[in-house]
């Protein structure tokens, strides 16, 4: 979604000025992870029922535990991700709970995508808890969608080959 693309750019270079493609992917997730927090402190407010509350105070939760998660993972590569922005552009206004739970969606499949990035780029331990951080999401984007996704996190993503 709109989320995923606006985040991207949200890196700052480790201390020997070298990026390699697990740090833009770490900071990336980083930086989704920012902007869950943000989401869901907003949208939150708009939810209606309880259930649906309940269901948002906890993921908050763990998108806030998330961060703490990432920023290590990042700090044992010589990494620090960007401190979390005051606001963030939404992809439309939350006036409702309808648009609340649309919010939450885009947000979980924005998170999603970070985490499908940081599982295409490493391995090991890292990379199993980038899966289980994606599998995650994407269990928490279908509760918010009524729905899930045949590829979680890699919704509206066109590979090199797609073109035929």
């Amino acid at each position: 979604a709109g989320l995923d693309r606006r985040l991207r750019s949200c890196a700052r270079f480790p201390v020997d000025g070298t990026m390699s493609d697990i740090d833009t992917a770490l900071l990336a997730a980083a930086a989704a992870e920012n902007a869950a927090v943000y989401g869901y402190s907003l949208a939150g407010a708009r939810l209606q029922n309880a259930q649906d509350k309940t269901a948002a105070r906890a993921a908050y939760d763990l998108h806030r535990a998330q961060v703490q998660a990432v920023t290590q993972w990042l700090a044992a590569r010589s990494a620090t991700p960007q401190p979390p922005a005051p606001a963030y552009d939404l992809p439309s206004p939350v006036n409702d709970a309808a648009a609340a739970r649309a919010l939450l969606a885009a947000i979980e499949e924005s998170t999603a995508a970070a985490y499908a990035d940081v599982v295409a780029v490493t391995g090991g331990a890292l990379q199993r808890a980038a899966a289980l951080a994606l599998q995650s999401a994407a269990v928490r984007e279908a509760g918010w969608r009524g729905t899930s996704v045949p590829f979680p996190g890699l919704i509206g993503r066109v590979g090199p080959d797609a073109s035929g």
